[in-house]
């Protein structure tokens, strides 16, 4: 798969901190994916205890251990579809793995950075990380591996793109 963030970088622009999803985001496809390999050892191990049902419980095993794939591969895939990154200049989140949408944030546009945890999120270390606009829009990304971390990464850029861009701006007050 192409690398979407990276070739959306603008001249002279660099990734800060690159995040993922944590793996409680599809945390049922993983649990469905363990109950169907559970029952394709009980349908393989089956046929010592009944001879007589011996192709039966092969094939169920198999089916069972091919459900077991199948719903791992999709879980997968769907924690994966989703990628953001904090550059030097922008916010950027990448939703997709067909159909692609790129969400783009200026630094110098974020107001606020909100940042929610439960109890249970705290227990499995994952989060949810709000950025507000100006004007009031705002932006969610939860189940985010270290969200605190990324915070702490977006405040800083923040704080580093507005001291760059007052800097250029003061040459140009004074002319």
């Amino acid at each position: 798969m192409a690398n979407y963030i990276q070739e959306s970088l603008e001249e002279g622009e660099e990734i800060v901190f690159k995040g993922r999803l944590h793996w409680t985001s599809v945390w049922a496809y993983y649990f469905w994916s363990i109950v169907f390999l559970i029952a394709a050892i009980v349908c393989a191990v089956l046929p010592q205890f009944f001879p007589g049902y011996d192709q039966m419980c092969y094939w169920g095993a198999g089916i069972s251990f091919v459900l077991c794939l199948a719903i791992w591969l999709i879980g997968r895939l769907f924690r994966t579809r989703s990628e953001f990154a904090v550059t030097t200049n922008r916010f950027i989140q990448k939703d997709g793995i067909f159909n692609i949408k790129m969400t783009e944030i200026p630094l110098y546009k974020v107001e606020t950075v909100n940042f929610y945890q439960s109890i249970w999120q705290r227990m499995f270390r994952t989060g949810c990380v709000e950025l507000v606009g100006s004007g009031g829009t705002s932006h969610q990304v939860h189940f985010i591996e270290k969200p605190m971390l990324v915070r702490k990464t977006i405040v800083a850029a923040i704080s580093t793109s507005n001291s760059v861009s007052s800097s250029v701006e003061k040459p140009l007050e004074n002319a």
